[in-house]
């Protein structure tokens, strides 16, 4: 039974056609990778940002005392009091840059490995599609060159076959 479908253009062109279909999944998968990446570094950012607050806020207690009035005797719950000020600042501040440490470290990290898998991936896909091309681009000038070295022996044989008959006696 015949194939009503297009003609079949080898193995080669279908294997390209795979390798191309991996190629543009390696692409999808890149950006993907690379968006994640991005996001990363955006939460990155922000926790950066935050540590920096905390820090600003801390050193403008620091430069209004704390919220004393300044020198004087203080009674022992107010020197308390202001204990717990600085215990709480210390804690946000330890607190924002341990978080901002356990992003770079887990999720900032992970997302950069995954990005540069996916590039490598990328690479790889595009590499296999390539060797692919350049074994069509092979076999074409394989052809080229059999097509040509046929079409140069038909014309020695016409050549030489209009040279015997020109030489052939007449009948």
């Amino acid at each position: 039974m015949k194939s009503y479908g297009p003609a079949p253009r080898g193995v080669l062109h279908t294997l390209l056609d795979l390798r191309v279909e991996g190629e543009r999944a390696a692409e999808r998968a890149l950006a993907g990778a690379a968006a994640a990446r991005r996001a990363a570094e955006e939460e990155a950012a922000r926790l950066a940002a935050e540590v920096e607050a905390v820090r600003a806020a801390r050193a403008v207690a620091r430069r209004d005392d704390g919220g004393t009035g300044g020198g004087g005797a203080e009674r022992a719950a107010e020197a308390l009091g202001r204990r717990r000020f600085w215990d709480r600042l210390a804690a946000r501040e330890a607190a924002a840059a341990e978080a901002l440490a356990r992003h770079r470290a887990g999720a900032l990290a992970a997302a950069i490995d995954a990005e540069e898998a996916a590039r490598a991936a990328h690479l790889r896909a595009r590499q296999r599609r390539e060797v692919v091309e350049k074994a069509i681009a092979r076999r074409q000038a394989a052809a080229r060159r059999a097509a040509e070295r046929r079409e140069e022996a038909i014309q020695d044989d016409r050549a030489t076959a209009a040279a015997a008959r020109k030489d052939a006696p007449p009948k």
